[in-house]
């Protein structure tokens, strides 16, 4: 393997580390807009549309679905760990909920809390 060989996997090794750093960084900005969201809609449940539409500039649906995978992620918190997108997540939700209840050890395993989330 030559030198020039060597250094571009080098910096394709980054990058890929970079990117999953950056997954994990939007994962947990999305699980905390979807804590603050939840929150006050809770506060403001007969307004939460309105308030959606005029203090946010968003559909109620879009901060509806980041309280659904904030709610997942209270259920299952080492879902966050499996580099796997939102998008990905959400789509696939109730099918990842469904395989975690049904393999009890996997969903025990899921559902231990993170002491730590460790952006390299």
């Amino acid at each position: 393997m030559s030198v020039l060989n060597f250094c571009l996997l080098c910096v394709i090794f980054s990058l890929v580390e970079a990117n999953k750093a950056a997954l994990k960084i939007q994962l947990l900005s999305y699980l905390e807009r979807g804590s603050m969201y939840s929150q006050l809609k809770r506060q403001h449940e007969g307004q939460w549309m309105n308030i959606c539409r005029n203090e946010f500039n968003m559909c109620s649906r879009t901060a509806d679905r980041y309280i659904q995978f904030y709610e997942l992620l209270v259920a299952y918190p080492r879902i966050i760990i499996c580099d796997i997108a939102f998008e990905t997540i959400m789509y696939c939700k109730e099918d990842i909920v469904e395989q975690l209840r049904g393999d009890y050890e996997l969903g025990i395993r899921f559902q231990a809390p993170l002491r730590d989330i460790q952006i390299c």
